[in-house]
């Protein structure tokens, strides 16, 4: 093969630092021993390079291809064909051609699946820091370019970086005029990604133990922006997601449609209407929700949330559904009634619905309930007696409940009585339903943490929330909630104060040490404000908020102001970058060899020894020697080492020696120490 095709040595350092910044985010959700896998190819190539190993033979590849193979079965096994097994094979594949890269078109390769590499890991996140940090990344993969098409002294990393560096900003003002100007398209396919079932928020199903899990998670769930006022009070703030009314004896679930949340496809083609059902109260409260990715198509709201936004689809039971698995960061728009009041009338079916309970098992409670019920004269006073006795009784606020028995009702309300909030939202529901009181279990979010640097609410994996809906006649659905009888600093001040000595709070938070420091939380509160302000200003850009900034900044949107804009201001965009390389690169193009020869001219020419038109190395040699003699003997080594470099390196493009030239500029030293004489005694 031609030496004109292989690696630059001073390329492949540029090349594996590109490799091992693109691997770094995919290694947080690779499997361990892919990351090994991928480490070991770098090191393999590392012993390439210092000649310690061989590239892989022919059998080495063919175990690799199968090994491959292999991989692929058990990655669609285990994972299901979505985006975590499809980004582990591309990396298997990606640092398998690393160590077989033999020549230029290898590394050309690679260095496309780096670019491509960057572009997987937004697929999982679009976030201040990963966005800057890839562009970094992308700075690197640029160098690497450089560094493979440079000579070997124009290959210093200082000015490879310079020149990368300059390439990226160039790009900034078209990459920004694209983004506002480009017509935002929909993508055409989505890649589902698995997640651990604890990290998707809540869940359509509530058993014991199951929203505690979500308590020692500081995850995000979603932010919030009040627009017309300030937010209600943390009591208040009751996050509605899903209505459980199954119930069997241990689990709540929810009566699932006829697509099983399949993108809530039972609400695409029907937009419930609600307000027949409905006796409003007050003026709506309206806010922006930015919720994060949880695989599941429901949104959360305020108490009788009604979406303004486009694909936000509603239940009967005044749930919210997005038009599809949310898999990534969305924005909506909801406004609440928060003092109205909901089914007034209830029907047969819904009222059979929400007084089931299995006819075996929790005696004990069930007595209890029909006992307590016969001593007073309402369902109201009832709800008040049953919250009274959670009230008076020792009952404990934790996320470390002792175990439950097989009646867990019973074992919870007369033994254990331990619980988090869906204990007592289950055994509470419970205790309506076996008096009579038709109840349903509501599941969500309580409260929210308060950002002052940019006016909005955060809301977090560990506000997950379990209350009960219990239906009185005249007053339709009222919310009640069993835990704020036995924590009502929960609901008042947040799970943080409830829960700030349970060792199980917050223990999968590493900053749970450190957060009771002021500074700490100041800090984590302007990084997550900027986040905000990302999300609100780039992430969600999207097609609807692109033609509402064309709308009022250009009057009626038409295809041809569009595409008149767009062309418009890429050409001002071009035109200007273009004068900039223009008037920039042609002064760093020259050869560092022949600048140092034009300075050796420049030393000869004043002593009258100025370089003639045309006149090559060897003749002007031939001249200057024959006019100075005392300069033959630097001139001729000076001569040899200049054509050397220049002539003969180049012809086998094996880039030019450093100690030649450090040789040459040793010569031109010397010459000038010897031309310095005559140019006393001319001057």
């Amino acid at each position: 093969m031609d030496i004109n095709y292989q690696i630059p040595r001073a390329a492949l350092l540029w090349i594996l630092v590109s490799v091992v910044l693109v691997i770094i985010p995919q290694s947080i959700r690779m499997p361990f021993w892919l990351s090994a896998v991928a480490l070991l190819c770098v090191g393999w190539r590392l012993l390439i390079f210092s000649g310690r190993l061989d590239y892989p033979g022919k059998a080495m590849r063919v175990a690799v291809v199968v090994f491959t193979l292999i991989i692929s079965v058990s990655q669609m096994r285990n994972l299901g064909v979505g985006l975590e097994s499809a980004s582990s094979l591309l990396t298997l594949g990606f640092v398998f051609k690393l160590i077989e890269m033999r020549y230029k078109r290898d590394i050309y390769v690679v260095i496309c699946l780096s670019f491509l590499m960057c572009m997987v890991a937004f697929l999982y996140s679009q976030s201040v820091l990963v966005t800057i940090y890839i562009a970094f990344c992308v700075m690197v993969i640029i160098g690497a370019m450089i560094a493979l098409n440079r000579s070997t002294l124009q290959a210093d990393h200082r000015s490879t970086w310079r020149m990368a560096m300059r390439i990226a900003a160039q790009a900034v003002p078209l990459t920004i005029v694209l983004f506002l100007v480009f017509p935002r398209i929909a993508p055409l396919w989505a890649v589902p990604v698995q997640t651990s079932a604890g990290r998707t928020g809540v869940s359509d199903e509530m058993s014991p133990g199951d929203l505690s899990a979500l308590g020692r998670s500081n995850e995000l769930a979603f932010r919030v922006q009040f627009e017309n006022g300030p937010p209600p009070l943390h009591e208040d703030l009751y996050w509605r997601g899903l209505v459980l009314e199954n119930f069997d004896g241990e689990t709540w679930t929810r009566r699932r449609g006829r697509s099983a949340y399949s993108g809530a496809a039972e609400y695409a083609n029907f937009q419930f209407t609600w307000r027949d059902r409905v006796r409003l109260g007050g003026e709506p409260l309206t806010y922006n929700v930015i919720q994060e990715p949880t695989q599941q198509p429901w949104i959360y709201g305020l108490h009788l949330a009604e979406p303004l936004s486009r694909n936000i689809y509603q239940s009967r039971n005044f749930e919210a559904f997005n038009n599809g698995l949310i898999a990534k960061r969305i924005s909506y728009d909801m406004q609440s009634y928060m003092s109205s009041q909901t089914d007034l009338i209830l029907l047969d079916s819904a009222r059979r619905r929400n007084l089931d309970v299995p006819q075996q098992g929790n005696e004990r409670s069930r007595e209890f309930a029909q006992q307590l019920r016969s001593s007073v004269n309402s369902d109201r006073d009832y709800v008040n007696a049953v919250l009274s006795h959670f009230q008076q009784n020792p009952f404990y606020y934790t996320l470390n409940p002792e175990l439950l028995g097989d009646n867990r009702i019973d074992d919870f309300l007369f033994n254990t009585r331990q619980g988090f909030c869906e204990h007592y939202a289950s055994t509470f529901g419970f205790l309506m339903r076996a008096a009579g009181v038709p109840t349903r279990v509501v599941v969500g979010y309580q409260g929210a943490e308060y950002n002052r640097f940019e006016d909005y609410m955060m809301v977090y994996q560990y506000n997950a929330h379990a209350w009960n809906e219990v239906w009185l006649e005249g007053e339709g659905w009222v919310r009640f909630d069993p835990t704020a009888a036995v924590s009502p600093t929960r609901i008042r001040l947040g799970v943080e104060a409830a829960l700030q000595d349970d060792p199980g709070f917050l223990d999968e938070s590493l900053l749970a040490a450190v957060g009771r420091f002021n500074w700490v939380n100041t800090l984590r509160l302007r990084l997550d404000a900027i986040e905000y302000e990302w999300n609100r200003r780039v992430v969600n850009y999207d097609e609807e908020v692109q033609f509402e900034l064309f709308e009022r900044l250009f009057g009626e949107v038409t295809q041809q102001k569009a595409m008149l804009l767009l062309i418009a201001l890429a050409s001002i965009v071009i035109l200007g970058v273009g004068m900039t390389i223009i008037r920039i690169e042609p002064r760093g193009q020259q050869d560092p060899v022949v600048r140092l020869y034009n300075r050796i001219s420049d030393e000869l020419a004043k002593v009258g020894l100025e370089r003639r038109k045309g006149e090559g190395p060897l003749s002007y040699r031939d001249r200057v020697v024959a006019s100075k003699p005392e300069l033959a003997t630097v001139m001729a080594e000076l001569t040899d080492l200049y054509v050397q470099i220049s002539y003969r390196n180049q012809a086998a493009d094996s880039g030019v020696d450093r100690q030649q030239f450090a040789a040459l500029q040793s010569c031109f030293r010397q010459l000038k120490s010897v031309l310095s004489p005559l140019r006393q005694r001319l001057s």
